[in-house]
């Protein structure tokens, strides 16, 4: 298996990780902005569209950048690790949560406040979207790492990279 295919699985999961909160906020924004221009207030309408860009392109880019570091991490993990389905998607949920959990401290806990200081829905939302982003990582590691049902099930093929190619080639080179 080669690990640039890993690590290309990896980013495609980042597109899914990062495509939902983009889309939300996307939506959102514009929403908001065309009622700000219906209402005469151009200047906020424009900022809120900007704000609305931003915030899109930087969670495609985080959620690229999550899945490409889950591919890498799969891509460098030990065979023995990939085959077992729990240690896989641990190291999966792991390498995903973990920096989206640190950046969470981090922002909240920025300017002199304490995670205290913020009401405990905020909290509870933040975390189902850590554990969200960790669980889908989790779940999608064994495609990633190409030991999961992935294209290759459906009959496509074409993917040097999946253990189901690779298992194929061997039988028919046996033969």
């Amino acid at each position: 298996m080669r690990a640039r295919t890993v690590i290309g699985r990896g980013a495609r999961l980042g597109v899914l990780i990062g495509a939902w909160p983009a889309g939300a906020v996307g939506v959102l924004c514009l929403v908001a902005a065309f009622v700000f221009l219906t209402g005469g207030l151009y200047g906020t309408a424009w900022a809120l569209t900007t704000a609305g860009v931003y915030a899109a392109l930087g969670s495609m880019a985080v959620g690229v950048a999550l899945g490409t570091a889950t591919g890498l991490a799969l891509a460098i993990a030990p065979r023995g690790l990939l085959v077992r389905a729990p240690l896989r998607g641990l190291l999966a949920a792991l390498t995903a949560g973990l920096p989206v959990a640190a950046l969470h401290i981090v922002f909240l806990t920025g300017d002199g406040y304490t995670l205290a200081s913020y009401p405990l829905s905020t909290h509870f939302v933040d975390w189902a979207v850590i554990l969200t982003i960790a669980l889908v990582a989790a779940a999608r590691s064994g495609e990633i790492a190409g030991y999961g049902s992935d294209a290759t099930t459906s009959g496509a093929t074409d993917d040097a990279g999946s253990a189901e190619t690779e298992a194929e080639t061997e039988r028919g080179a046996a033969h």
